[in-house]
């Protein structure tokens, strides 16, 4: 009997066997690197597609309290049609006139979206942050950065399980708004991009933010995040990818780890994980990985880290790039991370 080939996910494993993306970065020099940077992004734009129409901000105070050294707000503001966005606004104390850094900081896949990263005291929050050193947003705020933490789509007070919501029972609601976005034409990292690059706008209008030395961090679907908003929004001068730089052969296709708010559709076909970092570049870049950290198989994380740095050395930029491997799972390090941002942001 001849081979057959019935299994779907055996077939995507086979087609990418000798798959290699068109634009995968083969360069030595600043030239190659100009060349192929201006190449890639047009793909990458192009596979972003449509963004919605914006509008006025209108941002709402909630709330306000002051605690541990900084001021925490909640606030609603609207980015675009029908789209309202809660985040939590950590200002620390300073004086009057001040400039202060600032950092807009993404949660990951789970159901608590911004509240953890954002230093929330409730019981179910705490546990996140003991286990993935989750309050990153909070820890730049004690160390002098304004933080601004949103909620994505589809998750915290954005979720299908906040209450007078409908739950999507056993299924991932990444995957299933997804899917209605394609139906309608755009995709769903693409506006929780615009979200993100709203929160930007709102920070230019602080008289107490300096516009000129914003940064941004993330974990695991946060970094995916994170990595794709400092390759599009050339504001953000400094960027931590934490847990997330992979391979889509790897991580993607490979282990079936991902979901419908982490990656372009097509963008494998011009590039991977490495490239859309080539975007970042000449800007700082640092890359956070576990060495235990399966979901994300850390040998296709090491070898997108050297093509990463190969992209960097041909920008003339290497020392803008760094890296940090954990001995640990999938979890904010920290060891660089402070540091990396105060030579970028605050002593740069």
């Amino acid at each position: 009997m001849a081979h057959r080939h019935i299994s779907t996910r055996q077939f995507f494993l086979d087609l990418i066997k000798e798959h290699e993306p068109e634009l995968t970065f083969k360069g030595r020099t600043r030239a190659d690197f100009a060349r192929w940077q201006k190449s890639f992004r047009a793909a990458f734009l192009k596979c972003l597609g449509s963004l919605p129409r914006r509008t006025p901000l209108e941002p709402e105070e909630l709330w306000s309290v002051k605690e541990e050294g900084m001021t925490k707000i909640k606030l609603f503001m609207d980015t675009a049609p029908w789209t309202t966005l809660p985040v939590i606004l950590l200002v620390p104390d300073h004086k009057k006139g001040e400039k202060l850094p600032a950092v807009v900081a993404i949660h990951g896949h789970g159901p608590h979206g911004k509240d953890p990263v954002a230093g929330s005291k409730m019981p179910e929050h705490r546990k996140d942050i003991d286990y993935y050193r989750y309050d990153y947003g909070y820890q730049m705020a004690k160390r002098g950065y304004v933080a601004i933490v949103p909620d994505m789509r589809p998750f915290g007070e954005r979720s299908d399980t906040m209450p007078g919501e409908k739950p999507i029972d056993r299924r991932d609601p990444c995957n299933v708004h997804f899917i209605k976005g394609a139906l309608l034409g755009f995709n769903l990292l693409a506006y929780n991009l615009w979200d993100l690059m709203r929160c930007v706008d709102y920070l230019e209008t602080l008289s107490f933010v300096d516009k000129n030395r914003i940064g941004a961090l993330g974990l695991s679907g946060g970094g995916a995040h994170v990595m794709h908003f400092a390759a599009l929004d050339r504001r953000i001068k400094a960027t931590d990818i934490i847990c997330a730089l992979n391979s889509y052969r790897a991580w993607g296709i490979g282990i079936d780890n991902f979901c419908g708010t982490q990656f372009l559709p097509g963008m494998f076909k011009y590039g991977d994980h490495a490239e859309i970092c080539g975007l970042i570049a000449p800007r700082a870049l640092l890359v956070e990985h576990g060495g235990f950290d399966y979901g994300f198989p850390p040998h296709a994380s090491a070898d997108a880290v050297k093509q990463v740095r190969k992209i960097y050395t041909a920008a003339g930029v290497p020392e803008r790039f760094d890296t940090e491997v954990g001995y640990c799972g999938h979890q904010f390090m920290a060891a660089k991370c402070f540091d990396f941002f105060d030579r970028e942001l605050r002593n740069g």
